[in-house]
């Protein structure tokens, strides 16, 4: 370990944190797309926590309670960042069983989304950060405890491209968390 990361990590101790990830963050009209095709579906009605429109994404790297300092250290390194713009194309709905965690997702991973989630990770290291062992696995949170999904139904593919990733701060509110787009990070 570096001693600036030495350094940084005996001062966070003292510090605020912040609870941050990076994540591609959809326009409002692709929000809204998403939205309309999730009020269509069967697991819409259910009993869970359907996330609020503002704070739908596919997160990129979910980093966890950070010092203002090593927030620096994130923003310089996706800074450094050159990557493509990204076509998505959520086209199937998927369930997590243990998070009770109904979500939309992309079939297939465009080669400038994994390009980026790599680069990322890369240039996130200098700041102490470990990349999941877990496959990535892109995917907009929909529903939190939902008990049971039911049958997946198929749904209509809503498109969208990524121009930029951003950095977000989660902050809790009443009933839940606000997502704040802290920084943005263009892409090609």
């Amino acid at each position: 370990m570096s001693d600036f990361l030495k350094k940084t990590k005996s001062l966070e101790k003292n510090e605020k944190t912040h609870r941050v990830f990076f994540a591609l963050w959809p326009e409002t009209a692709t929000r809204k797309k998403i939205v309309k095709t999730f009020e269509q579906s069967s697991q819409y009605k259910m009993q869970g926590r359907v996330l609020r429109p503002d704070n739908l994404h596919i997160t990129l790297h979910f980093i966890g309670n950070v010092s203002k300092s090593r927030m620096d250290c994130l923003h310089l390194a996706a800074q450094s960042i050159d990557a493509d713009s990204i076509d998505l194309v959520l086209d199937h709905y998927g369930y997590f069983y243990k998070p009770k965690v109904f979500w939309m997702g992309l079939q297939e991973k465009p080669s400038a989304l994994v390009v980026l989630h790599e680069r990322l990770a890369s240039a996130l290291a200098e700041c102490d950060y470990h990349m999941e062992h877990r496959p990535y696995a892109p995917h907009v949170t929909l529903m939190r405890k939902l008990v049971h999904s039911g049958e997946l139904e198929s749904m209509d593919p809503v498109s969208w491209v990524a121009k930029d990733f951003v950095l977000v701060e989660s902050m809790p509110v009443a009933g839940g968390v606000h997502y704040e787009v802290k920084q943005r990070y263009p892409l090609r």
